[in-house]
């Protein structure tokens, strides 16, 4: 019975300091917790005029362990300076700077790169980047959207006007004149690209490519 009501009364104990806290805005925080300099300003000013921690804490709303803190740095630093706190850098980046500008160039150099392929192709700079972070890195800090290649002829004019005057130029052979031919090699003639074409080639060509943001928009309006 004795150990339930010690129970009760530690819980009463705690409740009462929560709603105390909230009553007067005062922020419980932990001992990992960095403030801001007008915090801090404000702890060594009122440790100057001569308060305790205890009414430092309930005054700038913080908790008392924080008070002590910065305290115990003023005069560690020799009690002139105002302590700063430390800058936090955060979780390091998986790619530097130079790697992405690696990544960069060999995606304008061919934008049919996947983010699997890209990681094959450079193993001594990303080799401890996962597949999924290279595509992140893509899409959120280089700007690339991966999209649909437009279908485009792959027929330019000369190279129609060039078959065009083949075609007249030799229409009136006869088969025993194309006997006479050598063929050294196969030809392959396909009508247009994009993934909407249907290829017939000896290797499956990537139809998703990556394009900038700005070069999409720029196209967008273009059109």
């Amino acid at each position: 019975m004795g150990a339930v009501c010690k129970l009760l009364s530690r819980g009463l104990v705690v409740f009462l300091r929560f709603v105390l806290c909230f009553c007067l805005n005062i922020s419980v925080m932990g001992s990992g917790t960095e403030l801001g300099r007008d915090t801090i300003v404000a702890i060594i000013t009122l440790y100057k005029e001569g308060y305790k921690c205890k009414d430092i804490a309930t005054r700038v709303g913080i908790g008392v362990r924080q008070v002590q803190k910065w305290i115990k740095k003023f005069r560690d630093g020799g009690g002139e300076d105002i302590p700063t706190p430390k800058p936090r850098s955060g979780r390091p980046r998986k790619i530097q700077n130079r790697t992405s500008k690696v990544i960069k160039r060999q995606l304008d150099k061919n934008p049919t790169l996947t983010a699997r392929k890209l990681k094959e192709n450079n193993p001594a700079l990303v080799q401890d980047v996962s597949v999924r972070c290279i595509s992140d890195h893509l899409l959120k800090d280089l700007q690339y959207r991966s999209c649909c290649a437009k279908v485009l002829p792959l027929l330019s004019a000369k190279n129609v006007r060039d078959r065009i005057a083949f075609s007249k130029k030799y229409k009136d052979w006869t088969l025993e004149d194309w006997e006479q031919v050598l063929w050294s090699d196969e030809s392959m003639f396909v009508v247009s690209s994009g993934c909407r074409s249907k290829r017939k080639n000896w290797q499956d060509a990537s139809h998703n490519v990556w394009r900038r943001s700005s070069s999409l928009e720029e196209n967008r309006l273009a059109n």
